[in-house]
């Protein structure tokens, strides 16, 4: 009973620490959370989801067909589920917070902070995204592809609910967009590779006969921003990250 009233004490202090820090206000030398080249990218996504939206039902026919080679790809599909990210981070944070950490040398307890730091960023940027999009699915209620012929690419419900008008944005998309970011922020040498091979993820929900490609481009560029935008919002606080007023992608803090 001890034990267990300890670890919920922790959970708590350090829920409260933490509560603290990001309801403080931001620095005064704090980078900007939100800056003008990320208005100009909303635009641009924005506009590229309506150019491509006619270009919808022929994308979507060409990619499912059954003489297309890449219908193999379906198999990876399901590498952007949530669950993959958001349950391994929350059991991280929850076993490092049972630790007692007065009780570790200086140097484990550093790394220790830096894992728990970064689990509690992950969880709350796959999850943030992905509560943005099933908002808007709500809101949006279009069609999935397996209703092309009998409602086509411009079919919408609005407040309908139901996981059939429930094709834009992507889920798995937005979740491939929020792991993106968060593995672009923790390795940036490797950053061009790893947003190519989750947007890659992302497009195999439009051969999976999920999404349509404006689904699978509004859904990677939610999570992505979303991920950045919270990145962002911690180092104005000097929490987890630190961040400048000429880059766009925060560091990790030391």
């Amino acid at each position: 009973m001890a034990d267990t009233l300890s670890i919920a004490q922790r959970l708590n202090r350090s829920l409260a620490r933490y509560l603290h820090l990001v309801t403080a206000g931001p620095r005064s030398d704090a980078a900007p959370i939100w800056t003008t080249s990320m208005s100009m990218a909303v635009a641009l996504i924005v506009f590229l989801v309506l150019s491509l939206h006619p270009y919808d039902e022929y994308l979507s026919r060409m990619f499912t067909s059954p003489d297309s080679d890449l219908r193999n790809l379906r198999l990876i599909t399901d590498i952007g589920l949530s669950k993959w990210y958001v349950i391994p981070a929350f059991v991280i944070i929850v076993c490092l917070i049972a630790i007692d950490w007065q009780r570790l040398p200086v140097q484990r307890r550093k790394r220790l902070h830096l894992v728990y730091t970064q689990a509690t960023y992950a969880f709350w940027a796959i999850s943030l995204a992905g509560t943005y999009t099933a908002i808007a699915k709500f809101f949006i209620g279009r069609a999935r592809p397996p209703f092309i012929d009998t409602l086509g690419t411009g079919h919408f419900s609005p407040f309908a609910g139901g996981d059939d008008l429930a094709s834009f944005p992507s889920g798995h998309s937005t979740t491939m967009g929020a792991v993106g970011a968060i593995l672009a922020l923790w390795f940036p040498r490797w950053r061009v590779p790893i947003i190519l091979a989750t947007t890659f993820i992302a497009f195999t929900r439009i051969i999976a006969q999920a999404h349509y490609p404006t689904d699978t481009v509004a859904g990677y560029s939610v999570g992505f921003l979303v991920a950045i935008t919270l990145a962002r919002f911690l180092a104005s606080r000097g929490v987890i990250f630190q961040c400048d007023k000429r880059r766009f992608f925060p560091a990790l803090r030391s």
